[in-house]
């Protein structure tokens, strides 16, 4: 049962990370998207520091700028990735390589972040990463694009939900489940992007879009009952070097002032 209620807290990042794609299509800017990244990722990064009101120390410093731009490397392919043609080669490559950088990501936040509160490493990480993406947006595109009532909606909410509130119900996964287990639950990701796709068009699935479907929703469900045994218990840090003594005695102090865990 554990393992079952952390699954459907993390299936709460993919789904929304889904329903990104429909969002971006519809009602964001598609010739900014490096601006439509730092309009996701930095004021969710700020809603979360004013929620946790900790800033990093020691090595976090650098540990949120590796993650952060990580993160923001994401963000752009995401925002990418409505306007490229599915079959189109160069955006095969760059989802891939996306995939992976997203990955190396998570391993580095699941084996960094061992005894840290969620919600501080997800704040340090979506701010460094806006941040980064800012200077990056005014060299390569300039002045920022005018925002229209419906934009500003699509940006609160890939802001909000697809990227405050998935990014921390991912992590909240990786402390709880197996690498494997969340690598299936991610595959809820395109399921929701073709789904959602689909409907204001009011079309229907072929033969093989249905199967696909049911695969992935397959493997989900299987890797779930799988993985169990493993996710019955939260994993504690497994080790602490000496040059991490100050961090974890720092964030000790920092949870009881949060009241998030």
């Amino acid at each position: 049962m554990e393992t079952i209620r952390w699954g459907l807290v993390t299936a709460i990042a993919p789904v929304a990370w889904g329903s990104t794609y429909y969002v971006t299509h519809h009602f964001l800017p598609a010739d900014h998207p490096l601006w439509g990244a730092v309009l996701r990722v930095l004021p969710a990064g700020v809603l979360l520091l004013l929620l946790c009101r900790k800033r990093p120390r020691g090595p976090w410093w650098w540990r949120s700028l590796v993650l952060g731009a990580l993160t923001g490397v994401v963000g752009v392919v995401l925002m990418l990735a409505s306007g490229v043609d599915a079959a189109d080669p160069l955006g095969v490559v760059v989802s891939v390589a996306a995939m992976a950088l997203s990955a190396f990501g998570h391993v580095l936040t699941k084996r960094w972040g061992a005894g840290v509160d969620v919600l501080l490493v997800t704040s340090w990480q979506l701010v460094a990463g806006g941040a980064v993406l800012v200077v990056s947006a005014f060299v390569v595109e300039g002045a920022p694009p005018p925002l229209t009532g419906a934009t500003l909606l699509g940006f609160a909410f890939v802001s909000v939900v697809a990227t405050a509130v998935a990014f921390v119900a991912w992590f909240t996964g990786l402390r709880h489940l197996d690498a494997g287990t969340v690598g299936l639950i991610g595959l809820l990701n395109p399921v929701t992007g073709v789904v959602l796709g689909l409907l204001p068009a009011a079309e229907s699935l072929g033969g093989h879009q249905v199967l696909g479907l049911l695969l992935v929703l397959s493997g989900v469900l299987l890797g779930q009952r799988a993985g169990a045994p493993q996710g019955s218990a939260a994993p504690g840090p497994s080790r602490v070097g000496s040059d991490d003594v100050e961090e974890v005695e720092f964030h000790r102090s920092g949870r009881a002032t949060s009241d998030h865990r």
